[in-house]
């Protein structure tokens, strides 16, 4: 979407603004107060041209609206100043960017199968995905995600905080960087956390969303993903539904079909694709 540069201009005055009466006049809770205390590269970085085009674009051109989410970013990013910058975590699921679908959009692959930890807990790894994702694409290029909700466990996930962090980062930090979401195997158990999420997304967002079965993924992921990608995301369906496949298996697997070291480490897979 075309976006009017005089409006880039605003909203990146009206949001800086914001933060020097924010920071001079103690108007911060504690951690933001010693985070920006440390320096606050994370403002210059988020009102960048590029980067409050994109929010432009996620508001649909609505400056006002615009200037709250490039704000609610900001603070997300120094809130999780430490995570990005040290681009480490710990591994609670096997989420990874696999590849790249057939415009070099980046593809991140997650199965509900394989996570061992509360959602607050998967947090940082699942931020730490996307946050590789945008890196490896075009700086302001949009990512695609594949959840496949095989094997959910709904106990780990009954978290009404840590969802509202997670929509508020796609909402935010995120904005406008989804391209399509494929929701595939999404069982009667899994509606009761759609229910929980689905208010907390936007209309923009959930018309990205696209539930299918197992067979339908297939189909689409032969259609829209580079070759070697969907040779990859085809064999992490087979593996994840394998009840024979160990953990040891399943994790080995997921870092073998990695093809960047964030977040699960050093992969096997050196090029895209």
């Amino acid at each position: 979407d075309t976006v009017c540069e005089e409006a880039v201009h605003r909203v990146t005055g009206r949001v800086r603004e914001r933060w020097v009466a924010r920071t001079s006049g103690g108007d911060l809770d504690e951690e933001l107060a010693q985070r920006v205390s440390q320096g606050f590269a994370e403002l210059d970085e988020w009102t960048a041209p590029s980067t409050v085009r994109r929010m432009l674009r996620a508001a649909c051109s609505d400056e006002e609206a615009a200037v709250d989410i490039l704000d609610k970013a900001i603070r997300c990013r120094l809130r999780r100043r430490q995570l990005f910058q040290t681009m480490r975590c710990q591994v609670s699921c096997d989420a990874r960017v696999i590849g790249t679908d057939q415009q070099q959009r980046p593809v991140v692959y997650t199965c509900c199968g394989s996570q061992i930890a509360p959602l607050a807990e998967m947090l940082p790894q699942l931020f730490l995905s996307f946050e590789a994702a945008v890196r490896i694409g075009h700086p302001e290029g949009q990512v695609v995600l594949i959840a496949d909700m095989t094997g959910l466990r709904v106990r780990l996930n009954m978290d009404r905080a840590a969802f509202r962090e997670l929509s508020d980062s796609f909402g935010t930090v995120f904005a406008d960087r989804l391209n399509f979401i494929l929701m595939v195997d999404f069982s009667f158990v899994a509606q009761t956390l759609w229910s929980l999420c689905q208010p907390l997304l936007s209309e923009r967002t959930r018309r990205k969303i696209q539930f299918v079965n197992e067979a339908e993924a297939r189909d689409i992921c032969r259609e829209r993903l580079a070759k070697p990608t969907c040779e990859r995301v085809l064999s992490a369906f087979d593996i994840n539904r394998d009840t024979t496949s160990t953990v040891a298996d399943r994790e080995a697997h997921a870092k073998r079909t990695s093809i960047c070291d964030v977040p699960l480490g050093v992969p096997a897979v050196n090029e895209a694709g």
